[in-house]
């Protein structure tokens, strides 16, 4: 328990992302009072939903993997039930841009994609083999960090065609890398989640998960405020933090500042105070749009997403599709929710949501011939993401900060200070809020 003179020790969490309500959350169940501070409308970060004619529809396509550790510990610490997560099917469907082709990660499966030859079953099995054996912590931090995923794959022995038509459409899109530049021991660990767990969405969308963290913090007195944006830490003669000032002009005192917002804004705050700190916040971000329709007849069935492995080109694309209806309200009727993403870069000049449209009726004319695009389908929200999550080619997750910062009792949290994925963001608040519980004050 952490206490101070009889009350509880006074944070300000900056940010309420999952990083900052996953601290927030453990802070206040361990006695802190604790104000939680979001610049936006919302709370939730990206794990935001929006109600379309009672189905939810997250804003911008997302699943948690059943295998990680820390989400699942703080899902059920929130309150989550199994039934509260829906899980995908295994594998996915895949159009090379000529015909649909089924995936499951099983060797029957796998010898009858056309991707994969008799050696690359085996090798895939192995893959899985040692991942599965071997932890989460090592995956991550052994020497395959240095190495490219792509170049790592070819060490491995695997055929082109194994990576053109399985690695690149699957891991592309989780890791927002369709070049395949991400860090091999990132594509490892990812590769143990799936192998050693599946993925799934809250029956009422990602933002549940905001939802019901917030619910938690303020079930144990603390507070939560939105549009709240914060314009500066303020330190002491001491060299400590003492509060922190709104845009607003209103300053509020703090024993603990947890600064868990997105990296350009955690940069601009820690700068004057943490220099080389807000240095390896300089990340690389990967952009995502994702187009929300809603549909009057189904685009697909089943309880799976539908991944496109043609041969990129030089334009926009469409790189995942998932009728997310499917799983949350599986027996009703229209609308259907789909969720169209795109993956690219973080330029300034905003995405062509025309062209994507475009593409998006183009793709689904190969898809679905027999579906009416034009006459059934409604674009009912465009999101754009400018960050949607950082790039972590060789070498960058060693440069990555730490909880801790210069200054004393200001902590970092976020997945940018361990890896690009919800896991990342959850497991940073948790050590965060292990740092103020050990702190004293």
């Amino acid at each position: 328990m952490i206490e101070q003179g009889g009350h509880g020790v006074n944070c300000v969490v900056i940010g309420a992302g999952l990083a900052g309500l996953a601290a927030a959350h453990r802070l206040a169940w361990d006695g802190a009072r604790v104000t939680v501070l979001e610049a936006s409308t919302q709370i939730g970060g990206r794990a935001r939903t929006v109600d379309m004619a009672g189905r939810p529809a997250d804003r911008g396509f997302q699943s948690v993997f059943t295998a990680y550790h820390d989400t699942s510990t703080f899902l059920r610490e929130i309150g989550f039930r199994q039934r509260d997560l829906l899980p995908f099917d295994r594998g996915a469907v895949v159009h090379d841009g000529l015909d649909w082709h089924r995936l499951r990660l099983s060797a029957r499966s796998l010898r009858r994609f056309p991707s994969f030859t008799t050696a690359d079953v085996i090798r895939l099995g192995r893959l899985a083999a040692e991942v599965r054996a071997t932890s989460c912590e090592h995956l991550l931090s052994g020497d395959e960090q240095d190495e490219t995923t792509n170049s790592y794959l070819r060490r491995r022995g695997f055929s082109g065609g194994a990576i053109e038509g399985f690695f690149r459409p699957l891991f592309g899109v989780i890791t927002a890398d369709p070049a395949l530049e991400s860090d091999a021991g990132y594509f490892r660990f990812l590769m143990r989640m799936l192998v050693t767990g599946r993925a799934a969405i809250p029956v009422e969308g990602h933002g549940m998960i905001g939802e019901w963290a917030a619910a938690s913090v303020v079930q144990k007195g603390g507070i939560m405020r939105t549009v709240s944006p914060v314009a500066e830490i303020v330190v002491g003669e001491a060299g400590r933090a003492v509060g922190v000032r709104l845009e607003s002009g209103e300053i509020l005192g703090a024993d603990v500042v947890v600064v868990a917002a997105q990296a350009p804004a955690a940069q601009r705050l820690l700068a004057p105070h943490d220099p080389h700190a807000a240095s390896r916040l300089d990340v690389n971000p990967a952009g995502v749009t994702t187009l929300i329709y809603a549909l009057g007849r189904p685009l697909h069935s089943g309880q799976v997403i539908a991944l496109n492995s043609a041969p990129r080109g030089s334009g926009r694309r469409i790189d995942l599709v998932c009728q997310e209806s499917n799983l949350t309200r599986p027996r009703l009727g229209p609308p259907y929710v789909v969720l169209a993403t795109s993956i690219h870069g973080s330029a300034s000049a905003p995405p062509d949501v025309g062209a994507l449209e475009g593409e998006m009726a183009r793709m689904v004319g190969r898809w679905s011939p027999g579906l009416e695009w034009g006459r059934h389908a409604r674009l009912a929200e465009v999101v754009v993401e400018e960050f949607a999550q950082f790039r972590v080619p060789p070498g960058v997750r060693r440069a990555l900060p730490g909880v801790r910062t210069a200054i004393p009792n200001v902590l970092l949290a976020g997945d940018v200070t361990a890896h690009p994925s919800i896991e990342g963001a959850v497991s940073s608040g948790f050590r965060a809020a292990d740092v103020v519980s050990a702190m004293q004050l």
